[in-house]
Formats: C-alpha cells, sequence, structure tokens
C-alpha cells in the first residue's frame, strides 16, 4: 500500500518540478481524530510548510485542534482555534491565533460521489515579534469538495482507494495584516487511501493563485503545492 502512496506522491512530484510557477511548497500534514458523545468529534491536525525554491524562505508550524458537531444527515457545524508560527521573509517571524467557525453542507449524488461544500469565517490574530505589535482582521473561506470512491462506495469500506478534488476561495475582510498569500485560490487534486478504520494516506497537489508578496495587489502568480496528509482515528 505504502508504494502506491509514495509512488503517487513522487508523480506530483514531478508535475512540480515541470510547471512554471514562481514558487513550490511542501506541506505535511499530520491528523488525529476521536468520535465523542452526542453527535461531536474532535480531531487535531499538525502541519508545517515551506517553499522549496530559492527564493524568501519562509517556515510555518499549525496546529489546529477543532469540534465538530453533527447537525443530521446532511450539515455539521465546526469550531475550531488555530495556532501558526511563521517565519515569513527574512526578519519577518510571526504568531498567530486564529478562531474560526464554518458550517457544512454534505451529500451524495451519486453512489460513489460525496459533494460537500464549507463556509467559514476566521478572526486573524497576529503578533509579529520583531515589532512587538498585534495586528487583526477577518477572513471568509469557501469551499467546494468532491470526493470519489475507486474501489467502493463510502469510507465504511477498508483498503479503500479514493480520488479528492476541491476548489477553495480565501477573502481577506482588512488589510491589517500583511502577509504572503493571504488571499488566495486553492485547486486541489489528490489521491488516499484508507488502510484501516484506523489510518488514512492522502497525496495532493494544489494550484495556488495569490498575492506574491507583502506589498503587491493580488495578481495571477501560480504556485505548486505537494501535500502528504496522514490522518489516525481514534476508535
Amino acid at each position: 500500500m505504502l508504494k502506491y502512496f509514495f509512488t503517487s506522491a513522487f508523480i506530483f512530484a514531478t508535475l512540480l518540478s515541470r510547471a512554471q510557477t514562481r514558487s513550490t511548497q511542501l506541506w505535511t500534514d499530520f491528523t488525529i481524530n476521536k468520535p465523542l458523545q452526542n453527535r461531536f468529534s474532535f480531531d487535531c491536525e499538525i502541519s508545517y510548510r515551506t517553499i522549496l525554491d530559492n527564493s524568501d524562505k519562509w517556515h510555518s508550524l499549525n496546529i489546529l485542534p477543532r469540534i465538530e458537531k453533527s447537525l443530521g444527515n446532511h450539515w455539521d457545524l465546526l469550531f475550531y482555534v488555530g495556532s501558526i508560527n511563521t517565519l515569513q521573509q527574512t526578519g519577518d517571524n510571526t504568531w498567530e491565533i486564529r478562531p474560526g467557525l464554518g458550517i457544512r453542507f454534505h451529500f451524495v449524488p451519486l453512489t460513489k460521489l460525496q459533494v460537500r461544500i464549507l463556509a467559514r469565517v476566521e478572526s486573524r490574530n497576529q503578533y509579529t515579534f520583531e515589532t512587538g505589535f498585534w495586528s487583526h482582521d477577518w477572513r471568509t473561506r469557501y469551499r467546494l469538495e468532491e470526493t470519489y470512491f475507486i474501489n467502493g462506495k463510502s469510507f465504511a469500506t477498508n483498503h479503500l482507494w479514493y480520488i479528492l478534488s476541491d476548489l477553495e476561495l480565501f477573502f481577506t475582510l482588512d488589510k491589517e495584516i500583511q502577509e504572503r498569500f493571504s488571499n488566495r485560490m486553492l485547486l486541489r487534486l489528490g489521491l488516499g487511501y484508507k488502510l484501516s478504520d484506523r489510518w488514512r494516506f492522502e497525496s495532493i497537489y494544489t494550484y495556488q493563485y495569490s498575492k506574491n508578496t507583502i506589498d503587491a495587489e493580488f495578481s495571477n502568480e501560480d504556485d505548486n503545492i505537494l501535500r502528504l496528509r496522514f490522518r489516525y482515528y481514534i476508535k
């Protein structure tokens, strides 16, 4: 199984190297999930992100604990508080606290196809270590996500291969926080494998349309991202 997972990662990495882009990024995620009582669930994502080429280097460590509440067969409510430590450019080290609230609608239009629509609003509170100042703004996020099951009909099946695709839009409502990639559009395509009720592995290629420097206007710079995701479920 791992052979096929890392083969897909190699294919996506090859696409990254061949594309004509301004930057190439690597994101690695580990997520742990625990079901709770009364249709609640808890998960926590730990993520390391960086730029791979020789442009202005930045590194980011994200920790995102989240509570979800199922409201029925089609609706979920979620709340999270993210902690993001980032070296953005030379001399710019920041720490961000990001509480967010979201609502998700999901349905199954075809036997092997699952569709989810997620809308979120986030309060972004960023501390810059060099200046000692806090900055605050609000951001909205909208995602349309599809999952197609290759050799099964749902995540109830083990040894399951599936295809992931989604479109997500980010809109910063204020201009107070100055950072790279604050407003963006993400297009994702990935391959996932569910080994068992406890483990899932995903390799995802992302095309990002974003603002390319702190001072520039929103532009059509294209960036490539390879994302490796590992999920563990506590039963």
